[in-house]
């Protein structure tokens, strides 16, 4: 399907009313992933609250958390405390617990004042995708927006779907004779084995709003052992020109 600025402004219009990514692509006759797609490449945001309000069983405080992943507390301890009632501690098992809690404690309460004085503004920083300034976690670098736009929407739509076997002859199958296919240690255990790595970046991918079916190209994969794939990480060995001329002259 062709996407004309009508056609753009209509999804935009139906996000916007809070319709899913689902419901769109049966409007349109369309997968969800070509939807997904589009609104990536568009910036075009879902209104549809992934989020909902749930109630801790301990504190009876009022939370909210992803829809797709229900919670019963609202924090670690909230839980610990629930789960932990009716157990008996030895005064030795006590006095550690007091020991370990009495630190953090103190710096919780400190940071409680803190935020209760008259002015109070929380310290904003630097998301390292998409650059504005946001109150972050402590220790964190990405905000929730992106956390959430990259983990669980534009990171799956990434992953490589193509079929190997219909372009053996432009992979390195040698290695994957020699090590066979990664693993994980729940599913045949072959740590050594080979993965498919993204040439040019997933990360880089996002932070410069690339297409997912870019990303995906069969152009931007190489077989790699797996342990090496991890250490590369997120960095490319292409760069985006590179990978574009890739796509241009790919032999299917």
């Amino acid at each position: 399907m062709k996407w004309t600025k009508e056609k753009i402004l209509e999804v935009k219009n139906l996000l916007e009313d809070g319709k899913k990514y689902v419901e769109i692509s049966i409007i349109f006759g369309v997968t969800k992933k070509s939807i997904s797609n589009l609104c990536n490449k568009y910036k075009l945001k879902p209104k549809y609250n992934f989020y909902k309000n749930y109630i801790c069983l301990e504190c009876g405080e009022i939370f909210e958390f992803l829809i797709s992943q229900p919670r019963k507390f609202c924090s670690s301890n909230c839980s610990a405390t629930y789960n932990n009632k009716g157990k008996k501690h030895t005064e030795k098992t006590k006095d550690k617990i007091s020991k370990k809690l009495k630190i953090p404690q103190t710096k919780l309460e400190k940071i409680k004042r803190e935020k209760s004085k008259p002015g109070y503004v929380p310290k904003k920083r630097k998301c390292i995708y998409c650059g504005e300034f946001k109150v972050l976690g402590k220790k964190k670098r990405i905000c929730e927006d992106c956390r959430f736009n990259y983990y669980k929407c534009y990171r799956p739509e990434c992953e490589f779907d193509f079929n190997i076997k219909e372009y053996l002859n432009l992979f390195d199958m040698k290695l994957v004779e020699k090590y066979g296919w990664y693993s994980p240690s729940n599913k045949g255990n072959n740590l050594n084995g080979v993965s498919k790595d993204h040439m040019y970046s997933v990360r880089e991918g996002f932070i410069n709003n690339i297409d997912c079916e870019i990303i995906k190209h069969p152009a931007n994969c190489k077989l790699m052992i797996h342990n090496e794939n991890n250490l590369k990480n997120s960095t490319c060995s292409i760069t985006l020109d590179e990978l574009l001329n890739r796509i241009k002259n790919w032999k299917f």
